[in-house]
């Protein structure tokens, strides 16, 4: 384990690890942290702890292995119980996307992850963070905690991919969800999101959150080609959309733990997130 961690999240992942190596002895043979770490945008308790773990090649043909990889994720469920019953819905537990150790120096979008696990969400046939942004972050400040450094893993970020990806994953996630928030509440929203989106009382502050600071993200990627944090995220909202700034004031709330802003009101959240999620991406897509 590395300095670099903090140590709520180095605690977490040691138990983690751990575990998993009860669950699946000598399985995991590499692991690297991404997410809010890499981008050093981490928040103790409430940030999630985002690892890509590399799978032995003798463990990949096992018929056990997703069963295996079943009760790792089970695991977490006292961590995602402790998360919600504070108010942290799904996060500040160990979401983890598992690829095999031939696999890893393939080009990203070539991978064929083996499984993963988000929140509550267990994925037995792939997994999303396996993309081009995840694996910018995994070069650029990704944290080696068990097996061979990072560098070492020989990775293929296709950095030439990366806006094209953002672009498609904008048209194809995002627009329609700005979409069905005018209209109604989601059908498909992520997985992880969809009692919350779904909620009779509207839209929650951690909805806001996802739904303003996931395009401002994008955004600010497409022109720079830097992916930055939520914080920054929000920062960079106020700045380049400033019409949208009473939102992104609420979802900036959200991310810092702090009160939430009495204005605007709940029942404006739907519209004025909708609105500002329409002008990223317009402006992104551009």
């Amino acid at each position: 384990m590395t300095a670099k961690l903090p140590v709520d999240a180095a605690q977490a992942i040691r138990s983690y690890l751990r575990i998993a190596d009860r669950i699946l002895p000598g399985g995991i043979i590499a692991c690297g942290v991404t997410g809010s770490i890499a981008l050093g945008a981490y928040r103790p308790g409430r940030s999630d702890i985002d690892l890509v773990a590399v799978i032995a090649e003798d463990w990949r043909t096992r018929p056990d292995l997703i069963r295996r990889l079943r009760l790792l994720h089970l695991s977490q469920v006292p961590r995602l119980t402790v998360g919600a019953v504070r108010g942290r819905g799904v996060s500040a537990c160990c979401n983890t996307v598992f690829i095999a150790e031939s696999e890893v120096s393939r080009p990203v979008t070539e991978i064929r992850p083996i499984a993963s696990h988000t929140g509550e969400i267990f994925d037995p046939d792939g997994a999303f963070d396996v993309n081009p942004v995840i694996w910018k972050e995994l070069v650029d400040g990704g944290v080696s905690v068990q097996g061979r450094t990072i560098d070492a893993w020989e990775v293929d970020a296709q950095p030439d991919q990366l806006r094209p990806w953002i672009r498609t994953n904008l048209r194809e996630y995002w627009i329609p969800l700005a979409t069905q928030l005018h209209e109604r509440p989601p059908q498909d929203p992520k997985a992880v999101l969809r009692r919350l989106l779904t909620s009779p009382r509207g839209l929650t502050a951690s909805t806001v959150e996802w739904c303003v600071l996931g395009p401002a993200r994008m955004h600010h990627t497409l022109s720079t080609g830097k992916i930055i944090g939520k914080d920054e995220a929000g920062r960079h909202v106020l700045n380049a959309f400033p019409q949208h700034a009473p939102i992104t004031e609420v979802a900036l709330a959200k991310v810092r733990g702090a009160r939430i802003p009495s204005a605007p009101s709940r029942a404006q959240w739907r519209a004025l997130t909708a609105s500002a999620m329409e002008d990223m991406i317009t402006a992104s897509l551009g």
